[in-house]
């Protein structure tokens, strides 16, 4: 026997249908990580053994981090940086007065995910990306686990605000003991530049970077066909396995290119309330001219996106 609905009944019990599916698929299964942890310890172990120097690795959980001396260098660029932005602030000299330890590499997907599994942080975060077409969008179902496009536990977490960021470095102090935190603005370009005073570490050239960073380039216009690239192709079309390309100076990987890294600092918005918050380094979406050492981008604290990640530091 069928049975009609009347249409506002009808409507209602669609409406919750509709309702009860978007749940289901927000609901997701607890990461399974007892192989990468298991990976994880092995490394650990294996690390411990070998005490490589400048490094410090103080948990299994934690990332690896690279021990920066003190020094000065000129930050900002020159008005003879061809690729700059008018707002760009000048050069100028910056100290760093006491040593500082940098993430040898971006924060991974595994690391982030063991976050969430050992403290339950629930973001609020609303993650722009891509779902086929060319155009940046929010899409009510990308997260750090679906970003719109697969990824490793080797990859670099995406999907991350601000707010998510200082949760994540928050988690690792009580995790490890050790006061983690994000890099200060300062402290993030003297390690990028790691010495150098050229437009990116390796140089100026962007094309001469794909063994270096990546970047929007030949590798991503295959799919994204209006995109301006540089002439190389680096072998990624979104995010990149971390250290899967040559590091700087100073041994760290990805400080250009392949997610952008939240820093400390607060971008003057003008209510005094920073609201908006200060990013570093370009990713595997930006056209050259964003993957310099000098350029900055500026978000909302709680804005996350498909190219947005996470480096952390502490005082060594």
């Amino acid at each position: 026997m069928s049975v009609t609905l009347p249409g506002s009944v009808g409507a209602v019990v669609v409406l919750i249908l509709v309702l009860a599916a978007l749940a289901g698929w927000r609901r997701t299964e607890p990461e399974d990580l007892s192989g990468w942890r298991a990976e994880r310890l092995a490394a650990f172990q294996h690390w411990q053994a070998g005490s490589p120097n400048g490094e410090i690795w103080d948990h299994p959980d934690a990332p690896v981090l690279v021990a920066i001396p003190a020094g000065s260098d000129l930050q900002g660029s020159p008005d003879s940086e061809r690729e700059r932005f008018p707002d760009e602030p000048l050069q100028h000299p910056v100290s760093i007065r006491h040593p500082v330890a940098i993430g040898k590499y971006p924060v991974t997907r595994g690391e982030y995910a063991r976050f969430i599994q050992d403290s339950g942080y629930k973001s609020r975060t609303t993650c722009r990306g891509y779902a086929g077409e060319t155009e940046l969008l929010p899409r009510w179902h990308f997260s750090w686990r679906r970003p719109g496009f697969d990824q490793t536990n080797r990859d670099p977490a995406v999907c991350i605000s601000w707010y998510d960021a200082r949760a994540y470095v928050d988690w690792l102090s009580r995790r490890t003991g050790k006061p983690y935190r994000l890099p200060t603005d300062a402290e993030w370009e003297y390690a990028a530049r790691a010495g150098t005073r050229t437009a990116r570490w390796w140089g100026d050239d962007p094309a001469k970077g794909c063994d270096a960073a990546n970047g929007a380039d030949l590798s991503a216009k295959d799919r994204f066909t209006d995109w301006e690239v540089a002439n190389c192709r680096d072998g990624a079309l979104f995010t990149a396995p971390v250290g899967s390309y040559r590091p700087n100076g100073f041994g760290l990987y990805d400080m250009l290119g392949n997610v952008w890294q939240w820093v400390e600092d607060c971008a003057a918005d003008g209510a005094g309330k920073c609201t908006q918050r200060v990013m570093r380094g370009g990713s595997w979406h930006s056209h050259p001219r964003y993957v310099r050492s000098a350029v900055r981008r500026i978000d909302g604290a709680e804005i996350g996106y498909a190219a947005y990640g996470i480096r952390v530091a502490r005082d060594p």
